[in-house]
C-alpha cells in the first residue's frame, strides 16, 4: 500500500508540473522608446501592447516622451497592436502634499487623437533578444 501511495503522489506531481507552470508563459523582452506628438515629446500617457491575435497585454507609463515596459519581463514576443493615450500629468514629487494639493498641481491630459488608441492602426513586432528593444512612435494630428 505505501508503494501505491508513493506512485500516486509521483504521478500527481508530474501532472501538476505540466499544468500552467512558468514554462507556459510567453517569452518577453523589455521594450522602451520615445513618443512624440507633432514633434513634441508626449508629457504624460500610457502605452499598451496588445498581442495579435491574442495574448497577455503589456503596458507602461509615458513621461516626458519616454516609456519603458518592464513588468513581468516586458512585452511578449511577436506582433502587437499598439495603443497610446494621454493621461493627466501628476507632479513628480507628491511627498507631504494633500490630495487637494496634488489635484491642483495635476495638469490635464494631452489630447492624443483617437486614431492612436481607439481603433489604433499602430503596430510593433517585438523580436527575441537580451537587450531592451527600442520602438519609437511619432504621432501626428
Amino acid at each position: 500500500m505505501p508503494v501505491l501511495k508513493t506512485k500516486l503522489c509521483f504521478l500527481i506531481s508530474l501532472l501538476l508540473l505540466g499544468c500552467g507552470g512558468v514554462g507556459d508563459a510567453p517569452d518577453r523582452r523589455i521594450v522602451s522608446g520615445k513618443v512624440t506628438l507633432n514633434g513634441t515629446p508626449l508629457e504624460g500617457g500610457v502605452i499598451r501592447f496588445l498581442p495579435q491575435p491574442t495574448g497577455p497585454i503589456a503596458a507602461g507609463k509615458i513621461r516626458d516622451g519616454k516609456y519603458e515596459v518592464t513588468n513581468k519581463g516586458g512585452v511578449p514576443l511577436g506582433k502587437h497592436k499598439v495603443e497610446i493615450k494621454g493621461t493627466p500629468i501628476l507632479p513628480e514629487n507628491t511627498t507631504g502634499m494633500s490630495l487637494g494639493e496634488i489635484d491642483a498641481a495635476t495638469r490635464p491630459a494631452i489630447k492624443v487623437p483617437e486614431k492612436y488608441y481607439k481603433d489604433s492602426q499602430l503596430e510593433a513586432t517585438i523580436e527575441a533578444g537580451n537587450e531592451p528593444y527600442t520602438v519609437d512612435f511619432d504621432l501626428k494630428d
